[in-house]
């Protein structure tokens, strides 16, 4: 399952990849529009002499959210890759490091235009998290891990699209499945699989 993410987050990268190429048509790559952004945050919080309560306690947040978007004559193929990861430490209670985000979320969506603003259209969204989670204070039994849950969604529909900057797809048909990977989870049916 991790090699078949791997190869679909990759497959991501490479079809969307605009790298002109010797010998390639400059005029091929104006159809891609691409984009990014990034963050990393740090917050810290310190109560010294202070009446009204509070803990002490630093975080570490870091966001990077992709896309890759292609519009050629009536193919339109809009996909975004958004990962989050956080981590806080407060001075009491002793839990060392807690995570307080974690995502991975693939989502592409192929779409033929049908008429001015509608196009029939499929989707593709893939989530799950980079590490485990626990119940705090308990560290030591994991409630969910990579791929532990993970979603994938198909789904085959109408994709509205007025704008550069608005979509509304409605979907009659959509399939989802539930993945959990880890066996202690999956054996318990966690997230709704049969054990």
């Amino acid at each position: 399952m991790k090699k078949l993410v791997i190869i679909l987050i990759g497959g991501f990268f490479i079809i969307g990849s605009t790298a002109n190429v010797k010998g390639q048509d400059a005029d091929t790559v104006k159809y891609w529009k691409k984009g990014g952004v990034f963050s990393l945050n740090m917050a810290q919080s310190s109560f010294t002499n202070w009446a009204a309560g509070g803990q002490n306690s630093i975080a570490l947040n870091g966001l990077v959210n992709l896309s890759a978007n292609f519009k050629k004559g009536k193919s339109s193929w809009d996909n975004t890759l958004d990962l989050g990861y956080g981590k806080m430490q407060q001075k009491t209670g002793g839990l060392g490091w807690v995570k307080t985000d974690d995502k991975i979320d693939l989502l592409s969506k192929y779409g033929q235009q049908a008429s001015e603003f509608w196009y029939y259209s499929v989707l593709f969204n893939f989530k799950t998290q980079m590490a485990p989670a626990y119940n705090y204070p308990n560290t030591t039994d994991r409630i969910s891990d990579l791929f532990s849950p993970a979603y994938m969604l198909f789904s085959l529909g109408m994709d509205y699209k007025p704008s550069p900057v608005f979509s509304a797809f409605l979907s009659p048909l959509t399939l989802k499945t539930t993945i959990v990977n880890d066996d202690l989870l999956s054996d318990a049916g966690a997230f709704g699989v049969e054990p």
